[in-house]
């Protein structure tokens, strides 16, 4: 395949989840919003800690199974081994999601202490146990569909969950407030197992029954993989929740403010990456034995990804001060601060995004796990030390640090183990965005966050106008 279809191809499926996920995001503002007057800083603090001691209990129970599925259906590819992997893929959805389910009924009132400082709450955890047993069928169903490369299932599946998760959670946050965030998680995951289930209805599964000792010895290599993927979730989980135990400990509304740092991060501007790893990863994974398109595949993706992220870092820097009080309240502004650097994070891992996923599709556990480990150790190493000395404008600085650091490392790793290497064209593309960021960074330093700031929008117009130079010769 030659290098221009490889950035078609790239863009055209960036283009449809693209769609997918802008059309979430804009619907998670106006849930942000609404959650941001109806149940405050604290609330919005809340829900981010819910949701890492979710993520954190699934990526322990789940094994990783979820992220390993993906490159084991898309290597499979409609054989008859493919549809003997999904009957035991979809078994194991259920036993780690009823083990979830227990788990959770056995630890409700545990959990309740630890989200609010009170036993009183173990009803909604009690509750909550169903999302887990949800949340882990439709997880490995949307996996099977990635690993399939269904795009448009994939995509309509995304929008409709969507949509019913915002209207949802809208009204629970507007007649309950607090008390509407638990029953929100857990409509969310039902929606999603629903449509799930729908999603994959037509795809072949083994009929014929798989004994419990094969079913296990079957998915041990799919374990082998996604246990060191999990154990890179838990500690990554885990360190996110060191963060946030720290900051809890400041005070709930710097717990909020740095939620919603990461929703803007994370979320909003993360949506590109999300995007393009529906179809990158599984695509990746078939070129495993071609080392030419291999390598032109993830030049390619890093290039696509920077074209795209840099002038989307740009606007975010100019809007910002306007988006935080429309979005959420006049009260979430000091998020400016850790914006401020931390927007350079961003267009630092649309450079190591890409390059990451090498280890992975070529099947290297221990090289990707090693990434991994080293991004969330430093991340939490920063934000502590860097929060104590700088506050909130030191949060910013150390996840910048963190994909700096990770970014050299990860292609230190990449470059002697497979030979990989960016070509001529792909870095001029990567110092002409690291310039452009700067130049960014200079005129908030100058001119602040605003709207009429000279050096901003004409660093945007220059980098509008490059991507669209460069796209256009490459599509």
């Amino acid at each position: 395949m030659s290098q221009q279809s490889f950035h078609r191809t790239i863009f055209k499926s960036t283009g449809l989840f693209g769609v997918s996920k802008v059309i979430a995001m804009l619907l998670r503002v106006i849930v942000n919003k609404v959650a941001a007057i109806f149940i405050g800083v604290a609330g919005v603090g809340t829900v981010g800690y819910i949701e890492n001691i979710l993520n954190l209990k699934q990526s322990i129970i789940s094994l990783g199974v979820t992220q390993s599925s993906v490159r084991e259906v898309a290597v499979l590819n409609e054989s008859e081994k493919e549809q003997r992997l999904l009957q035991i893929l979809y078994k194991w959805a259920w036993i780690s999601g009823l083990a979830g389910l227990i788990i959770c009924t056995v630890f409700a009132k545990q959990l309740s202490q630890a989200v609010f400082n009170t036993s009183n709450y173990w009803q909604w955890f009690l509750a909550l146990s169903f999302y887990f047993l949800f949340s882990s069928i439709s997880s490995i169903r949307l996996a099977v569909l990635t690993g399939k490369r269904k795009i448009k299932s994939v995509v309509i599946y995304q929008i409709v969950l969507a949509v019913f998760s915002a209207v949802i959670t809208v009204g629970l946050y507007y007649f309950f407030y607090e008390k509407g965030i638990i029953p929100s998680f857990i409509a969310t995951a039902f929606i999603g197992f629903l449509l799930s289930l729908y999603f994959t209805r037509n795809i072949k599964v083994l009929q014929e029954k798989i004994p419990y000792k094969v079913f296990f010895t079957e998915l041990k290599p799919v374990i082998v993989l996604g246990l060191l993927l999990s154990i890179n979730g838990i500690f990554g989980q885990l360190c996110y929740y060191g963060i946030r135990w720290f900051l809890n400990r400041e005070s709930n509304e710097i717990l909020g403010i740095y939620q919603v740092s990461n929703t803007f991060l994370v979320s909003y501007l993360g949506l590109v990456f999300v995007a393009m790893s529906k179809d990158f990863y599984p695509r990746l994974t078939n070129f495993e034995s071609d080392k030419k398109s291999f390598n032109n595949l993830v030049n390619d993706q890093t290039e696509t990804a920077l074209f795209i992220i840099v002038p989307a870092v740009l606007i975010l820097y100019i809007l910002a001060p306007i988006l935080i009080p429309i979005l959420y309240t006049k009260d979430f502004l000091p998020v400016l601060e850790i914006l401020h650097i931390g927007l350079l994070s961003v267009v630092l891992k649309g450079i190591a995004w890409s390059i990451g996923y090498i280890a992975l599709a070529k099947g290297n556990k221990k090289m990707y796990f090693k990434q991994n480990i080293l991004g969330d150790a430093l991340n939490i190493l920063f934000s502590i030390i860097l929060y104590h000395y700088l506050d909130l404008f030191g949060l910013g600085i150390s996840i910048t640090l963190m994909f700096l650091i990770s970014s050299v490392y990860t292609y230190w790793g990449v470059s002697t183990t497979y030979g990989f290497k960016f070509r001529a064209n792909t870095l001029k593309v990567i110092f002409v965005s690291l310039a452009i960021s700067i130049m960014g960074i200079i005129g908030i330093y100058f001119k602040s966050f605003s709207v009429y700031n000279p050096i901003l929008i004409t660093t945007l117009l220059f980098s509008l106008l490059y991507s669209y130079v460069q796209l256009k010769k490459r599509l």
